[in-house]
């Protein structure tokens, strides 16, 4: 029940902060079966709720026991059934035995629930922060797969999962959680302890870059992954621009298209000079594009709206009756939340010492913040109108924030809409330029990736760039 009821308001914190959270491949996760999570951790606490959110089963969580120090965390931990693991550098502080058996509690608690078929999870990398790549495993988690299956727990499979932020500091950005080919341990080969438990390792971390994003340095992140957004952009298709109500890029397609970057600059020290400088010019135009777009209040979208004023007509009207019947709603979300919300953010802004701090401090801030400014309406809507008025009162209040979220950034796509319907129907030659460039940076694009990568790269990468 207290899972249950902490799920449903991890969901409600995470929708208010991230603007979407997409899955792929949950159905990899099997149904009845005892199942491992391998996850990685780029994002603190954020990444358990977010696993928690979109796992079809109920999970038993691991978590640092350091956490369970803080006396107001720690009651609500044990109550959510969280096993504490000791990592080697929390021994000190915890002081806790160094050796390899300080976590028999631990991995017993979960070869427990593996024993009666539930799906746990884990963290092997052990640590948290703004790495550019995933850290080298640890062994915990092939060492309780294979201490599992030893016990008699013989169709456990371990799924990787990973995680990826647009920008997990920033508030209405999108999160891609896509799950990996699951390792079934029965099938696993056996020689002897550590050999298993350092080859099982391997193959975890083998899977789970498989579906994450890794960099050789922060400043190559930051580069690859600005790439990948435009050129996700780039290719939504020739088919008309995406609807006021539709994020534009899905972030599916953006990771695809990071692997396959990366793949590409794997090959671009070793091809031929002509390749490298036809990549260069490519990189150039698409750079010189994106700052003519800027200059003239344009997103490449733009480029492809209708201009006749029947299309423009409909939109004014379909938007207009949105707007109006919808305000309301987010004007009251708004007024309800402002203070709890920005509060938080203020609180959360202070210190920071990783990218993992803002969203983690906003997340749980707010969510105090909220739950008490919701309880103190409550108890004076109730004094004032009775139990039933107050309670509807407080019903409306999270639906008002989901409708004041929605509300705004639909009108501020609506607004960009309609200044750039402007800005081209008086300008046709500048849409003629763009859309022309678009085209070659589209084409391209198809062709260089063609001369430095191979055809089973590009279909491993999982997305068709294609004009």
């Amino acid at each position: 029940m207290l899972y249950t009821l902490l799920r449903a308001i991890a969901g409600v914190s995470l929708r208010w902060f991230y603007s979407r959270v997409d899955t792929e491949g949950l159905d990899r996760i099997p149904s009845k079966a005892p199942v491992l999570l391998a996850v990685n951790h780029p994002n603190a606490l954020v990444d358990a709720l977010v696993v928690c959110t979109v796992c079809p089963r109920r999970l038993v969580i691991t978590a640092k026991a350091t956490l369970f120090a803080n006396p107001l965390l720690a009651p609500l931990l044990r109550a959510a059934g969280v096993v504490p693991l000791i990592r080697a550098k929390d021994v000190g502080e915890l002081k806790a035995t160094s050796d390899a058996d300080r976590n028999v509690a631990a991995f017993g608690a979960l070869n427990d629930a593996l024993a009666r078929g539930r799906a746990a999870m884990i963290f092997p990398e052990g640590i948290t922060g703004d790495h550019p790549e995933l850290a080298p495993l640890r062994t915990g988690a092939a060492r309780i797969a294979l201490q599992a299956y030893d016990a008699g727990v013989r169709d456990l499979v371990v799924v990787p999962v990973g995680l990826t932020f647009e920008r997990k500091d920033v508030p209405r950005t999108r999160v891609f959680v896509q799950t990996g080919d699951p390792i079934t341990i029965r099938e696993w080969p056996r020689l002897d302890s550590e050999s298993d438990t350092r080859s099982l390792t391997a193959e975890i971390e083998r899977r789970l870059r498989a579906v994450t994003l890794n960099f050789e340095t922060l400043d190559a992140a930051v580069r690859d992954r600005a790439l990948a957004a435009q050129l996700a952009r780039l290719f939504r298709g020739v088919q008309a621009t995406p609807q006021v109500w539709q994020r534009y890029a899905p972030l599916t397609d953006q990771v695809a298209i990071g692997r396959r970057i990366d793949a590409a600059r794997k090959q671009l020290d070793q091809a031929h000079r002509v390749v490298r400088e036809r990549a260069e010019v490519l990189l150039t135009r698409l750079t010189r594009f994106r700052e003519t777009l800027a200059a003239h209040h344009l997103v490449i979208e733009d480029l492809e709206i209708d201009l006749e004023v029947p299309a423009a007509t409909r939109f004014v009207i379909r938007e207009s009756a949105v707007a109006a019947l919808a305000a309301p709603f987010a004007f009251w979300g708004w007024l309800n939340h402002w203070l709890p919300f920005n509060l938080a953010r203020a609180i959360a802004m202070r210190s920071v010492e990783s990218a993992a701090d803002p969203a983690m401090r906003t997340i749980v801030g707010g969510l105090a913040l909220v739950l008490a400014s919701y309880a103190a309406q409550g108890t004076l809507v109730g004094a004032a109108f009775g139990p039933w008025i107050a309670a509807l009162y407080l019903i409306s209040l999270p639906v008002a924030a989901d409708v004041n979220f929605y509300l705004r950034a639909r009108l501020s796509r609506v607004v960009q809409r309609a200044r750039a319907w402007l800005r081209l129907r008086r300008n046709a030659a500048l849409r003629a330029q763009l859309g022309a460039e678009l085209q070659w940076l589209r084409s391209e694009a198809v062709a260089v990736e063609a001369q430095l990568t191979s055809p089973s790269d590009r279909r491993a990468a999982g997305v068709s760039l294609e004009v």
